[in-house]
């Protein structure tokens, strides 16, 4: 006997059965309300994990006092109201947590001392007094006494004895049955178990992902920039509408500064690619940084000033301001030239390395390109003397059989492409003086092709696709001489 579709058949136990469409009709959909933008909705179970000292406990902090001052954290929405927030810390003492928003004490009297940092009465931190874990389980207490409908652990190590997939599961299955019990919203803090520098951050980087991201609502990651020390950029993983509107193509990236010098946050910068975030010049930039705090105190600025302006802790500045005289010179503008032109074709390498010719390329660049037709590896052995595709000719210093005026032509274009390579192609690429035979530009170089009709071109070239090793060519045209 069928059932009507509105009927719901009640059973013993923990279950609920109903049709799909009574499910839609009898639902109260309510309009989604945001703690930390897409990253963390109300009512949900959150995860977000990094590598050590990677900012997490600070962004907790950081998120929690949002939410129970009812200020979003830029460029996030938080459109939940100002609420009671339970910051679970088993892992810092009092005196700890104390002292990342105090100020630091000064080496003079300041015209305006800054004061510590006033937290919401909203914001509630627990601690443990003796012990370094707890039973998830003994959270419900603190929840009803307080009332908190938010609740931030940092971290899920200090909820479980070993970091197993067995004890991960009773520990995630406890969360979501506080979460279901309390309406509560949940975010927790996790580390990773490995650092995969060649690639970008994945769910695969979390201890027992496959049970983390099982029971997580939302997952998210807090990665390092592979330039820039204080910086860092968050990655949507998981979202519960499986809309992830932070991807590896545009991730937002932050600086850890301290605002207003005595709460150290995450400050929005911009949107950038992973692969732009992870590759760079980390030396680089941290000398770099060591120099600009010289520069500045040379100027006559304090290290409260210095600080202010880079964003930075007055410890930090005094302490890179004592390595200053350690700084390694700066590299020429050539040398950064030089560098960058290197990560290009093989053609402009050897033309700043000042190659005279390996086994690879015989003295001509681009010898290796296997997919053009037309190269000297695929027969093409007469081209002019500044061909596109092969590079320019280059004579040995050694070699007596060439003539001695070609040898220097050759050598002064050499010269006037290195210097325009390593000066960053400020004009249009120079020419070679007096270079002979010129031909069709997609492979056609050959003497007296300038001559030659479209039919002969396409002849040729056909030619030259279809016998790509060397051999014998068709002589169906009269040859000119250099």
């Amino acid at each position: 006997m069928e059932r009507e579709a509105t009927e719901t058949i009640e059973t013993e136990g923990e279950f609920e059965m109903m049709a799909a469409g009574e499910c839609l009709s009898r639902a109260e959909i309510l309009p989604v309300k945001m703690l930390f933008g897409e990253f963390w909705l109300e009512g949900d179970l959150a995860v977000v994990y990094g590598d050590t000292s990677s900012g997490k406990s600070l962004l907790a902090v950081q998120i929690g006092e949002s939410i129970a001052r009812g200020r979003a954290v830029k460029p996030f929405e938080m459109t939940s109201e100002p609420q009671t927030v339970l910051l679970l810390d088993p892992a810092r003492t009092r005196e700890q947590f104390a002292r990342r928003y105090m100020p630091e004490p000064e080496s003079e009297e300041p015209e305006e001392p800054v004061k510590p940092y006033e937290f919401s009465p909203n914001l509630i931190r627990l601690s443990l007094k003796r012990s370094a874990q707890i039973d998830p389980a003994k959270l419900a207490p603190l929840i009803e006494q307080t009332g908190a409908k938010v609740l931030i652990i940092d971290s899920l190590a200090h909820l479980q004895r070993y970091s197993v997939p067995r004890e991960t599961v009773v520990v995630m299955r406890e969360l979501r049955r506080l979460q279901r019990r309390y309406g509560l919203s949940i975010l927790v803090l996790m580390n990773t178990s490995r650092v995969v520098q060649r690639r970008g951050i994945a769910a695969a980087d979390i201890p027992c992902s496959s049970v983390v991201t099982s029971f997580a609502d939302s997952v998210f990651a807090i990665g390092r920039s592979g330039s820039r020390s204080s910086v860092r950029y968050l990655k949507h993983i998981k979202h519960s509408s499986d809309n992830i509107a932070y991807g590896s193509a545009h991730l937002p990236y932050f600086a850890i500064v301290p605002r207003g010098g005595n709460f150290p946050s995450f400050n929005h910068i911009g949107y950038a690619s992973e692969m732009t975030m992870r590759a760079g010049d980390n030396d680089h930039w941290e000398w770099q940084r060591i120099r600009d705090i010289k520069r500045l105190a040379d100027e006559g600025k304090t290290i409260r000033a210095i600080a202010e302006e880079l964003g930075m802790s007055k410890t930090t500045v005094h302490r890179l301001l004592s390595m200053a005289g350690d700084a390694p010179p700066l590299p020429s503008a050539s040398a950064f030239v030089e560098e960058k032109v290197r990560q290009f074709y093989s053609r402009e390498k050897c033309i700043v390395d000042e190659c005279l010719g390996c086994v690879k390329c015989l003295g001509r660049a681009a010898r290796d390109l296997r997919d053009v037709s037309g190269t000297i590896i695929n027969g093409h052995d007469d081209c002019p003397d500044d061909c596109d595709m092969c590079g320019p000719r280059k004579y040995a210093a050694y070699d007596t059989s060439a003539d001695p005026v070609l040898k220097q032509r050759s050598a002064d274009h050499y010269k006037a492409l290195r210097d325009w390579l390593l000066n960053g192609k400020p004009s249009p690429k120079p020419t070679y003086p007096g270079a002979r035979r010129y031909g069709h530009q997609n492979a056609c170089w050959k003497p007296g092709s300038e001559n030659w009709t479209e039919e002969q071109l396409h002849f040729y070239d056909r030619w030259t696709r279809t016998h790509p090793k060397p051999c014998p060519e068709p002589d169906f045209n009269p040859r000119a001489g250099p």
